[in-house]
């Protein structure tokens, strides 16, 4: 039997007028010592404000400046400045035209796929080549795939449908 996927949005806070280049991961109660499943990233063009905070989310050309690192609780970093941008996985086809009546196709891309780390999020953090420049605050929005430990296999199958 497989474990319950649980999912949980967090967002990485960059305060307006920012010279900062690194920016934690909150420590969010829900991830302690959970097995880490997938991680999915999203720039203004796909999600435009948070439903967390209601705050505009990075741009792409931010967004694709932006490296993740990821680490463990044993204080290993084994996901060092990965591009964030491999960890986006939602494109649009094409660009909106209202006047045609034509709007963007959303694409689900390559998912990126854990076997199950334990990540340290407090510890963890996102890099940025250059501070992040806005007249407003913002957030890397990022979703993050998990099991509990603690938690119950399914049960349910399509073979135990009546």
């Amino acid at each position: 039997m497989k474990r319950i996927v649980k999912h949980e949005l967090i967002e990485v806070f960059v305060p307006q007028g920012s010279t900062a280049t690194r920016f934690q991961l909150p420590d969010a109660q829900n991830l302690r010592n959970v097995q880490t499943w997938g991680i999915q990233a999203y720039y203004y063009d796909i999600v435009p404000r948070s439903v967390i905070s209601g705050r505009k989310v990075v741009t792409k050309q931010d967004f694709q400046q932006a490296f993740l690192t990821l680490e463990n609780y044993s204080g290993r970093e084994f996901d060092k400045q990965a591009p964030l941008m491999q960890y986006q996985t939602i494109e649009n086809g094409f660009n909106s035209d209202p006047v045609n009546s034509i709007y963007p196709s959303i694409q689900e891309k390559d998912f990126k796929n854990f076997v199950g780390q334990k990540i340290n999020f407090p510890k963890s953090y996102i890099d940025t080549v250059a501070p992040v420049t806005s007249d407003t605050d913002l957030v890397f929005l990022i979703s993050i795939y998990y099991t509990d430990e603690k938690e119950n296999f399914s049960r349910t199958s399509f073979k135990n449908k009546h």
